[in-house]
Order: structure tokens, then C-alpha cells, then sequence
């Protein structure tokens, strides 16, 4: 919080002229870090006290700081980009218009015939490894481990009914530690033993 404006500093609501951005946007901006904490901040010490900050500053900082692949980031990008040519064109990449950038890449008939049966090939390869068991369907092997941690934590669940009597009979520690270990120890064969009869 400053007690002054700094020189040069406006108002978000000034900003938000300048560059034709919703204040709302450029709040936004400030929490996540897009425009540092250092070019921005309330200037005032009440509780309604107006957030300033460097216009200039502010504007490259956050246009760096977006990606202009991603179509949520697209228009404040370039609204921030239009802003910033008026003072230093340099900082701005050259826009590459809309249509360029999603038309294809130039190649001929013949390009795009082998591309296509290269394509094909990959496909066909992989339907090949799948047939082979080289290749698994994801859902497949999620729905075997599901069962298997279940099957395994039933197991482990079961184990203190079944040995509860033979440890408190039990007299000494040797005893109590050997019974624990082989019940656990039996579950985890019959898992192994059941993996490797699966395969």
C-alpha cells in the first residue's frame, strides 16, 4: 500500500480505457502475477482506496506473460499489443492474421498422399501390437489393478479376525511378531500366485 501515487501510475479504471480491458480483467491479472506486485498497487490507506499502477510497465509485463496460442489469452493479447505499439512497437511480435495461422502448410497432392499412408501405417501398426498383447487398452489394465488393490486390501483386512485369538493367547513377542508375519506374508503369496496364473 502506498500513501502516494507514484509518477506516471493511473488508475485501473484509466488503464482499463487505455488499453480496453474489463477492470475486472486486469484485477485478475494482478492476483495471478501477470502484472508484478511492484507495478501495481492501492495507493490510499481506507478500505475503498483505488488500485493504481505503471501503465507501460504493466502492459509488457503481462503481455509476455500470455500465451498467444491460447484462445482465452487471444484478445487481451492483442488488445494489450495495440496498446503497447503506441509507445514501443519493438516489444510486440508482428501479428500473424488469423486465417494464416490455421490454414495448412503448403504441400503438394503427392505430399499429402504419402503423409496419409504413412499415417495409416503408424494406425496399422498399433492395431498390429495390440493383437500381439504388446499394446493394452488403458481401461483394461485400471479395471485389473482396481480389482487386484481390492482383492489385496480385503485380504489385509481380514487377517486381524483370523489371528486376533492366536495373538492374545500368545505368551511372548517372538510369537505374536511370527503369527503376524505369516498371515500377511500368505495374503501377499496368493496375490503373486494369482499373477502369475493370469498370465
Amino acid at each position: 500500500m502506498k500513501k502516494r501515487v507514484p509518477k506516471g501510475w493511473v488508475k485501473i479504471s484509466d488503464f482499463e480505457q487505455l488499453v480496453g480491458v474489463s477492470t475486472k480483467t486486469v484485477m485478475s491479472a494482478i492476483k495471478r502475477g501477470y502484472i508484478p506486485s511492484e507495478l501495481a498497487d492501492v495507493v490510499g490507506t481506507s478500505a475503498t482506496a483505488p488500485y493504481y499502477l505503471d501503465p507501460k510497465k504493466a502492459a509488457v509485463s503481462w503481455y509476455h506473460s500470455l500465451n498467444s496460442g491460447h484462445p482465452n489469452q487471444r484478445k487481451v493479447r492483442i488488445a494489450l499489443g495495440a496498446y503497447i505499439r503506441t509507445f514501443d512497437a519493438a516489444v510486440v511480435e508482428p501479428a500473424v492474421p488469423e486465417a494464416e495461422a490455421a490454414a495448412p502448410p503448403n504441400m503438394s497432392y503427392e505430399e499429402a498422399q504419402l503423409r496419409e499412408k504413412v499415417a495409416k501405417a503408424k494406425f496399422a501398426e498399433l492395431e498390429l501390437q495390440e493383437k500381439e498383447g504388446a499394446l493394452v487398452e488403458r481401461a483394461l489394465v485400471e479395471a485389473q489393478l482396481f480389482a487386484a488393490g481390492k482383492e489385496l486390501r480385503d485380504a489385509l483386512l481380514a487377517i486381524p479376525d483370523r489371528i486376533a485369538d492366536i495373538v492374545m493367547a500368545a505368551g511372548d513377542r517372538t510369537t505374536v511378531y511370527n503369527t503376524i508375519y505369516d498371515a500377511i506374508a500368505a495374503e501377499l503369496q496368493k496375490l503373486a500366485d494369482i499373477q502369475l496364473s493370469g498370465q
